[in-house]
């Protein structure tokens, strides 16, 4: 089953009261996935419209066989005027899903791009209405859009687009990453806390020296005199 990508342009929201809610997307086939008509020309010279609606009971979509449609229009000249040809997909989307794309929408974004899973019927002397055929040597899709204007769509894939949040700053992270924090010049006020913090702690030290000078000094003469007592007993 062949898979043909498009790319969203606009978008409408359809809300009827008895009827689902209907997201319609204006699509253009992807420049480098193109598909060859029987008609003539092809798909990306063509208007086309993308139309999702909303499936809330999920039993009846897995029952269902085929997730949606493509349907081709051709082009007329009655009426009013020439009408170019034109084609439409249609398929259905689980609720959470639709939600998603609806949130997405809502935002003013639209789906980065999205495929579709076209399924082949076989037609007159076994060929496919939609397939792949030879040209210039090369492999390209081909529709059969003379015998076969309404396909069914198997499954689809849709790339929604995601940016990452910024990281927010760590101010411990943009002090070490600013060293100017570090060698800004301290101020009067500064330098002189810092002498005054400098002499109570050369006091503090000298009276902790003294203290071990005189204590070891008691104890040598304790010695001493414990020594020299057998002698002047």
């Amino acid at each position: 089953m062949p898979l043909v990508g498009f790319k969203p342009n606009k978008a409408r929201l359809i809300v009827q009261q008895e009827n689902a809610t209907v997201r319609v997307m204006r699509i253009a086939t992807a420049r480098d996935d193109d598909v060859l008509l029987a008609s003539g020309g092809s798909l990306q010279g063509l208007v086309a419209v993308l139309r999702i609606r909303e499936c809330s009971d999920p039993r009846r979509a897995r029952a269902a066989r085929a997730t949606g449609s493509i349907v081709f229009s051709p082009g007329t000249d009655a009426g009013t005027g020439v009408r170019p040809a034109r084609f439409q997909i249609n398929f259905a989307m689980a609720s959470e899903k639709f939600a998603t794309v609806m949130r997405l929408v809502a935002a003013g974004r639209l789906p980065a791009k999205f495929f579709v899973d076209v399924s082949s019927r076989p037609g007159a002397l076994g060929a496919r209405s939609f397939g792949y055929v030879s040209r210039s040597g090369r492999q390209v899709k081909f529709w059969d859009t003379t015998r076969h204007r309404l396909l069914p769509v198997t499954s689809y894939a849709m790339i929604l687009p995601v940016e990452p949040r910024e990281a927010v700053p760590d101010p411990w992270d943009a002090g070490e990453a600013n060293p100017t924090l570090a060698t800004s010049p301290a101020t009067n006020m500064q330098v002189a806390e810092l002498a005054d913090d400098l002499l109570v702690f050369q006091s503090e030290t000298k009276h902790l020296l003294n203290g071990l000078v005189i204590a070891i000094l008691v104890i040598c003469l304790l010695i001493g005199a414990v020594n020299l007592y057998p002698l002047f007993r």
